[in-house]
């Protein structure tokens, strides 16, 4: 059958894989090796991509004929691959620091007064920045800079966004946007520089043109906080309105857990999980709040708001809040922007917990229900809301009630990611006090935990750190055979025309130290010596995109003013083929991938590498 597929012409080949997925050209072009030569085929690889991927960054880079729409294939196959695998491609602790920003393949590294800048997915000279040239706190404060307190906010199109507030000061807290550009000097950097009135719970979205920053320090109506964001322009070229725009009705204190904010495609987007200040008794339906501005007109009368977005039904079962994760990521097929929220819920309010990724798209412009209620009973004549008929619980409510409910809707598969399957093995389970980090890669369909792992190594200081991955793919067709073969690890169609997932077992990495020397050197970079000594209290932030994980490691809080300069080291963990990320500072000394340092600070991936690694044994 092989060699019959093989022998099709060139012509019917291409019209096959055009109506295929971009997996299944893989497992084709894998099936033999004469079909192999597909993935050499630019066309074919070109409209693979165009079909799912036409928004990653390597699409764009075959667009713009940086590299082969061959070479863009095998390079979105191979981090889609590593990530869901849990086979990263490399492994470094990048170097001291204070604080840290990633996005978008960019790191940049605070230590002291210092700023560094590169690209951590090419080959290139880091850019570093004297800050101490560009704020003027520096030069205001008495005694030294150790009065300033520096947080790096945000990075996007060559600007980094950082907060400065003065120790000891109330209400003295500034933004500054300074250009990263390489080849600009140092007092020619600063973009904008803008002071606060107040600054609690500050953030910073910004482009090339726009910066938007918010704090949670307006008050509403009923007496609570409300979020404010004010739009700035960072050229001459724009001019935007002086008055901020408070967020009405927008319930939500904290970025991650209650609400996400980010800047896609023109337009300053603000999502949240909260429908109240307060908690209701009496309650049916969760609905997610969204809303829209355009970054170049930030005018109240253009904000769009959709309050009713479906979320989930009460009676799904009682969520468990510390575990809960929202976020906004984009789609690489689409460029829309998709909610991506992490819940743990006791599902039917039984005694045990389950842990599932709920995704939906964003949608924002109108106020009302997305869908009838059918006639269902209102509340107070026919200004109330609508109540489900027949329900118990309505002859309780009064007017200090102010319930939501919308019929149920239904999911269809892609819309949410179960951890664990019904009547699968659920593998070791690690509670939240040892999961130091949680997020969810879209694009990858992956989840991805970095837990503190206590039965791992004995030689080490403090429990070993290693990732936690599980990742799902959209089934072939025949799912209704898979059924009967390992049902544990398939969702089926949830609905008609839906499609069924296979789930890969959840994965840990790196495997123990004692496996072979890469794994006790992978050991050592992930956790590495802090600076003051073994801290068996670590305090560990990390950011988490589409090819690559960035974790800084502390010392635990000591709640004295030294925390706020206590130096952290910064590790990074790449899921994509290509050069290993820059050192900073003294790291730049340690040796390469090959050399029998006990606590050599970096690791690769290398087919063929020697002793028992030739047989990947590392992974």
């Amino acid at each position: 059958m092989a060699g019959s597929r093989a022998a099709l012409p060139f012509d019917v080949l291409f019209y096959i894989t055009s109506h295929l997925g971009f997996d299944d050209i893989v497992s084709l072009a894998h099936s033999c090796r004469q079909l192999r030569s597909l993935l050499q085929e630019n066309g074919i690889c070109r409209k693979a991509i165009e079909a799912e991927f036409k928004y990653t960054k390597e699409a764009r880079l075959a667009q713009e004929q940086r590299i082969s729409y061959c070479d863009a294939f095998s390079h979105i196959q191979d981090r889609r691959h590593a990530f869901s695998k849990a086979h990263p491609f490399s492994a470094r602790v990048i170097g001291r620091a204070n604080d840290f920003c990633y996005r978008k393949g960019i790191l940049c590294i605070l230590e002291g007064n210092t700023i560094r800048v590169s690209d951590a997915h090419a080959h290139g000279p880091a850019t570093t920045i004297d800050l101490s040239l560009i704020i003027v706190e520096y030069s205001e404060s008495s005694s030294s800079s150790s009065d300033v307190k520096l947080s790096l906010l945000y990075y996007n199109d060559d600007i980094v966004t950082i907060y400065v507030e003065g120790r000891g000061r109330h209400n003295n807290g500034r933004l500054y946007a300074i250009t990263t550009k390489p080849g600009v000097s140092d007092q020619a950097r600063l973009i904008k520089r803008i002071r606060l009135e107040a600054s609690d719970r500050v953030f910073a979205r910004h482009t090339s043109r726009f910066l938007y920053y918010g704090t949670y320090t307006s008050v509403g109506s009923q007496g609570h906080y409300e979020w404010e964001v004010q739009g700035v322009s960072l050229n001459d070229e724009n001019s935007l309105p002086c008055t901020p725009i408070q967020l009405h009705g927008f319930f939500g204190t904290d970025l991650g857990p209650t609400i996400a904010f980010e800047i896609h495609e023109g337009y300053f987007y603000a999502v949240s999980n909260q429908s109240t200040f307060e908690a209701e008794e009496i309650d049916w339906t969760s609905f997610y709040h969204c809303m829209r501005l355009p970054v170049d007109n930030p005018k109240a009368e253009f904000l769009e708001s959709n309050k009713k977005l479906w979320r989930r039904q009460h009676d799904e079962g009682v969520i468990h809040d510390s575990w809960t994760d929202l976020s906004l990521q984009i789609d690489e097929s689409t460029n829309d922007l998709m909610i991506v929220e992490a819940r743990r819920e006791y599902q039917k309010n039984l005694s045990r917990q389950v842990r599932t990724y709920y995704i939906s798209e964003f949608v924002s412009g109108f106020d009302s229900p997305s869908s009838s209620t059918g006639g269902s009973p209102l509340l107070e004549a026919s200004t109330g809301p609508e109540l489900p008929w027949g329900d118990a619980y309505i002859q309780t409510l009064d007017s200090t009630n102010n319930p939501n409910y919308a019929p149920p809707e239904s999911r269809f598969n892609w819309n949410f990611h179960p951890e664990v399957l019904h009547g699968s093995n659920a593998g070791r389970p690690f509670i939240l006090a040892r999961t130091k980090l949680r997020a969810y890669n879209y694009s990858c369909a992956s989840f991805m935990d970095m837990v503190e792992d206590d039965r791992c190594c004995t030689d080490l200081s403090t429990s070993c750190l290693r990732l936690r991955i599980g990742s799902r793919r959209v089934a072939p067709l025949d799912w209704a055979d898979l059924s009967t073969t390992t049902p544990q690890l398939l969702t089926l169609p949830a609905l008609l025309n839906d499609v069924a997932y296979r789930h890969s077992p959840t994965r840990m990495w790196p495997p123990s130290a004692s496996r072979c020397p890469c794994s006790k050197r992978l050991h050592h970079i992930l956790n590495p010596p802090l600076p003051g000594g073994p801290a068996y209290n670590r305090s560990i932030t990390g950011t988490l995109d589409e090819r690559s994980l960035v974790y800084m490691i502390r010392p635990g809080r000591s709640y004295s003013p030294s925390d706020d300069n206590a130096l952290g080291i910064v590790v990074m963990i790449s899921f994509n083929r290509g050069p290993l990320p820059p050192k900073h500072g003294a790291e730049d000394r340690s040796r390469e991938h090959g050399g029998d340092a006990q606590y050599e600070s970096e690791w690769r991936w290398v087919p063929g590498a020697s002793g028992r690694c030739r047989e990947r044994s590392c992974q």
